[in-house]
């Protein structure tokens, strides 16, 4: 069915796609949206139940979230430091949003302006603000966060070096900043190499970690790095067209990237007669950070997770071959093609090479944004540069919620990279870093993630619809009273490790076991011996 479904969407085209033209039927009025979603649904030549479908699975194209005026962040940082139980005590008839990406400031929120679109706010104590994301560079290379000297020569670079971009990116060993960490000079070659007349270059800008707004910054302050990398991987695997997925939580990247691209389209005709953006604006869904999720729900299908292979370097957008890779990974190709790849690799260590943006929420001294090379001193970023916390702290939330829980204890023997990360059985993730103060229970940390990811599974494979449900429940009913089994809760996290088709399920187990490794006394209560 969703292959018959996917080519009926294709006959609509990226101006025309699909998914936007299911958002634009939603209306305040429930009557005239389902009249404008069949009218669509015959036009586009399939089901009303399938235009439907569609719509009821996003945050902001639901009956709950519709008519808000106000949605306040509930994210992971604006839960643990209070701001999200404030804001709301300020707005009690406001509804939710997942992370707005004021992480650095804490009370943020969504407000519907004029012709009802969102956007994003910090909630001060009198009034409602956009505070800029404090930046700190530690690296002396700034690959990410240094200005651009000419837009020209940022996107020329990669027609006079079109032969060698493929060389230069493998040279570089450049890794997916995404979380997974896969080789992005093989996605390319893979992608460069599959037959079809049509492809193209997807960039993932859902940035859907609580905690991170790395993307944020690039897209708002750097977007003609990420889109100069998108141009470069296009002219390397013969694409012509770059599509942006950008969450709408990011109202203000949004404005920048069409900006930007009326910029781009202004340079001269060699540079951008053979190649266009595209922006697809997400409709909140946290799953729609996994690949084959945001590839459906551009196609204007439910944003369910497809069973690979075959890979989207083969069979991605439409069924045609596409190179999908993070913003962060693509804002780094720029200065591979200006600097080498040879230069690239001798920054960081030997299996994590160049720099990386690290996110710090509002509980340390000095929140913000910070690139450091790869290898840095994890202790150093977190006590000597970013001042410590602002509070107590137990834990720290490091990639997001299918990340990592870390004791204070490990900050000393973690270097920022990959590797350092994985051997201490940890996972480095988006390096979005939350701190969890002592306050804050254990045990609801756990329940927040549980609740989280049983709210966010697409619902495609049967271990993690009903395992994050069954986890939540679990965690939900557990006391010091009523513990909960651990045997039975660790055949729960089993089955979701691996039985699950991606890692919204599969990603569950890791923090869970780090918080009954790591805060084992403050647990044992809540569960069986």
């Amino acid at each position: 069915m969703s292959k018959n479904i996917r080519a009926l969407s294709s006959r609509q085209g990226l101006e025309h796609n699909l998914f936007d033209l299911v958002s634009a039927t939603i209306q305040s009025d429930t009557e005239k949206s389902d009249a404008a979603m069949t009218l669509l649904a015959e036009e586009a030549r399939l089901s009303a139940s399938v235009i439907k479908g569609t719509a009821s699975f996003y945050d902001f194209l639901n009956e709950q979230t519709k008519n808000n005026e106000v949605l306040v962040c509930h994210g992971t940082a604006c839960l643990v430091n209070g701001s999200a139980a404030e804001t709301t005590t300020r707005h009690p008839h406001a509804g939710k949003a997942m992370c707005c990406g004021y992480c650095y400031r804490g009370a943020g929120l969504l407000k519907r302006e004029a012709e009802g679109r969102l956007d994003g706010y910090h909630q001060g104590d009198d009034d409602l603000s956009r505070p800029d994301i404090p930046v700190y560079c530690l690296s002396q290379s700034a690959i990410l966060t240094g200005p651009v000297d000419s837009l020209d020569e940022l996107y020329r670079i990669a027609l006079d070096k079109r032969d060698e971009i493929l060389p230069q990116l493998e040279c570089s060993k450049l890794r997916g900043r995404g979380g997974a960490g896969f080789g992005f000079a093989f996605k390319c070659a893979a992608t460069a190499e599959a037959q079809g007349s049509e492809k193209y270059v997807v960039c993932n800008a859902d940035e859907g970690d609580p905690g991170a707004f790395s993307d944020r910054y690039l897209l708002e302050q750097q977007p003609h790095k990420v889109m100069a990398g998108m141009y470069a991987a296009g002219v390397a695997v013969g694409a012509n067209t770059g599509v942006l997925y950008i969450r709408r939580e990011y109202p203000e990247a949004i404005r920048k990237v069409e900006a930007a691209m009326a910029e781009f389209d202004s340079l001269p005709d060699q540079i951008s007669r053979d190649f266009s953006f595209q922006i697809i604006e997400g409709a909140g869904s946290y799953v729609c950070g996994e690949e084959t999720a945001l590839l459906s729900s551009i196609e204007g299908q439910r944003p369910e997770v497809r069973v690979r292979p075959p890979f989207p370097a083969t069979h991605g957008l439409w069924g045609k071959p596409t190179l999908l890779s993070n913003v962060e990974t693509f804002a780094n190709v720029p200065w591979i093609l200006q600097q080498g790849g040879e230069a690239y690799a001798a920054i960081g260590t030997g299996e994590s090479k160049g720099t990386k943006l690290i996110s710090l929420d509002s509980q340390f001294a000095k929140p913000g944004l910070y690139e450091v090379d790869f290898g840095y001193r994890f202790s150093d970023l977190i006590f000597r540069h970013a001042g410590g916390f602002e509070t107590e702290v137990k834990a720290l939330q490091v990639g997001g919620p299918l990340g990592s829980i870390l004791p204070l204890t490990a900050i000393d023997s973690l270097t920022v990279d990959f590797e350092s990360f994985q051997r201490a059985g940890f996972a480095l993730g988006h390096a979005g870093i939350i701190a969890i103060p002592k306050r804050f229970p254990m045990i609801d940390f756990m329940r927040h993630i549980f609740d989280y990811m049983a709210d966010e599974s697409c619902g495609k494979c049967t271990p993690c619809r009903l395992g994050t449900a069954k986890g939540s429940h679990l965690l939900e009913q557990t006391s010091a009273d009523n513990p909960l089994d651990s045997e039975l809760f660790e055949a729960l996290l089993e089955l979701l490790e691996v039985g699950s088709l991606c890692a919204l399920g599969g990603g569950v187990p890791l923090p869970m076991r780090n918080a009954l490794m790591h805060f084992h006394d403050e647990l044992s209560p809540y569960f069986t011996a």
